[in-house]
């Protein structure tokens, strides 16, 4: 009986999300409960994309290498796959708008802000999805990326806003009422 009813306590705060066949499937659907809680703009110096060190994130099959990237305020993304350095270039178009690439004026995409906090980035690719093979590109900070796959960060990231969203104070109220009844009907 007490373990039925520690597993009903317990039963909300599991994070039970289903199986997704493909990244951009699973940030389609994590975006809208999430979006809320994003950094407003990319245009900002104090930004977390300048803070952080992202690990872009793939669900390509096989892909093991880590791709750590680095966007410094001087428009150049330094970036290093297993060591070796490569550059890129971006420029901050409009505060939720960014281009990337080789360089800003050929080989470069334009994306748009989907999400970014201190340990996630979501750019979402501008212009019409179907006329492009990935849609997203999804960093997570150094920490997280090294550490998780792809579903398993986009996860953490549910994790993180979902409990923040846990109203604690009545979940501490509930708790108290269980102990008390426990007390009282010894």
């Amino acid at each position: 009986m007490e373990d039925r009813l520690l597993d009903k306590i317990a039963e909300p705060f599991n994070l039970k999300l289903p199986e997704y066949s493909s990244m951009e499937e699973m940030i389609e659907e994590v975006l809208p409960a999430v979006a809320k809680y994003s950094d407003p703009t990319l245009d900002d110096e104090d930004a977390a994309i300048f803070k952080t060190d992202w690990v872009l994130m793939s669900d390509q099959v096989g892909n093991t290498a880590v791709s750590l990237h680095t966007f410094r305020p001087s428009g150049e993304i330094r970036i290093a796959i297993d060591g070796a350095i490569e550059s890129r270039s971006f420029q901050v178009v409009k505060a939720r708008r960014i281009i990337m690439g080789y360089s800003l004026s050929r080989d470069s995409v334009l994306y748009e802000l989907a999400f970014m906090d201190s340990d996630f980035l979501i750019l979402r690719r501008h212009g019409n999805a179907a006329n492009h093979k990935q849609k997203y590109v999804f960093f997570c900070s150094e920490p997280i990326g090294t550490r998780l796959t792809w579903d398993e960060a986009l996860e953490r990231l549910v994790g993180k806003y979902r409990d923040n969203q846990m109203p604690w104070l009545l979940v501490l109220v509930v708790i108290l009422v269980l102990v008390g009844a426990v007390i009282y009907f010894r």
